[in-house]
């Protein structure tokens, strides 16, 4: 159950206020020193402050998140939903229930995002309207080789599909905008993804499903510091697997296709090739043996799902629970 927020943007502003730009959702779950490294990146913005909020949703982590908020109340608006943990998805959808801004933007507790970010992504939805933006994604753990192989999986993915002729792209949570109208329009993210894998690239695909267009944004930029020993890097990739096979299930059924739809040989041939033409000089073959030990990772994640059928994970039907009270309506 959703509790009362413990910061209210109510309690410092009158009601006449115009209301913020842009609401910035970061879900957290137990990590209060990357959530406070987050946060003073968000109250270092050069958007002016009246014109963006954060909602900080608490997955019913072992320590609240209200100590590590409250002391940039003074530099920012934001406010914590606590709730009990149901997964970042959820975390995601509750925390923009909350939010009074045109626009949202979702980033991690593990991200610092750079000081122009919101500016310049209000920039581009302005630019673009309508559009869903997704901004570049920097690692900021570079001696970390499990982060820079993730990393390096992530670019290559953003770099390919940015050249796809299908138009078809994918976007993470880490670093991604989108009108809240529109997000409402979907239903917002699936909660049948309970992990942190497949609910960014099922919204994507729902997104083009519906006739929305999309864009990416290089010069809008976040900073992401997850790092890993070998068991959570396996741990991660498998789980990336399992998820993306029920996103590419849904999205065969909900074209009316039997079997899924896997990317084009060249696809894998690329992210495996990567890290050999993106890696500092002598790290380029251990980064691409990490990279190919994610995808085994993924591929096994994968088989277990098609081996072992579990519930769908396709969008969520159309409820009015899942929509936002502030959300306006849409006419197209």
């Amino acid at each position: 159950m959703t509790e009362s927020p413990t910061i209210s943007p109510s309690t410092d502003r009158p009601s006449n206020t115009i209301l913020p730009t842009v609401s910035v959702v970061v879900p957290t779950f137990g990590r209060p020193e990357s959530l406070a490294r987050c946060l003073a990146a968000l109250a270092a913005q050069t958007l002016p402050r009246d014109a963006f909020e954060v909602i900080v949703c608490d997955d019913g982590g072992p320590v609240p998140a209200a100590p590590t908020v409250e002391p940039f109340a003074e530099r920012m608006t934001v406010r914590v939903v606590r709730r009990s943990r149901s997964g970042p998805a959820a975390a995601r959808n509750e925390g923009a229930r909350q939010a009074l801004g045109q626009y949202l933007a979702f980033t991690d507790d593990d991200c610092v995002p750079s000081p122009h970010w919101l500016e310049l992504l209000v920039e581009r939805m302005r630019r673009h309207r309508g559009y869903m933006i997704g901004g570049s994604i920097v690692n900021l753990l570079h001696d970390d080789p499990y982060a820079t192989a993730t990393q390096q999986i992530m670019s290559c993915v953003y770099d390919y599909y940015s050249r796809s002729t299908e138009g078809h792209r994918f976007f993470s949570t880490t670093n991604l905008a989108v009108p809240t109208n529109r997000f409402w329009l979907l239903d917002g993210f699936s909660e049948r993804f309970p992990r942190a894998a497949g609910e960014d690239y099922d919204l994507c695909a729902r997104w083009e499903e519906a006739g929305f267009q999309n864009e990416y944004a290089p010069e809008v930029e976040v900073g992401h510091a997850h790092g890993h020993t070998l068991a959570s890097f396996w741990r991660q990739h498998y789980g990336y697997g399992r998820a993306l096979f029920r996103v590419r299930e849904g999205m065969a059924r909900r074209r009316g296709r039997s079997g899924i739809q896997l990317e084009s040989p060249g696809f894998y041939r690329q992210i495996l090739t990567y890290p050999l033409r993106h890696s500092e000089h002598g790290r380029a073959v251990r980064n691409a043996a990490l990279v190919l030990l994610a995808q085994i990772a993924t591929v096994f994640g994968g088989l277990r799902e098609w081996l072992v059928p579990g519930g769908s994970w396709t969008a969520p039907a159309r409820t009015s629970e899942h929509r936002s009270p502030h959300a306006p309506s849409v006419t197209h």
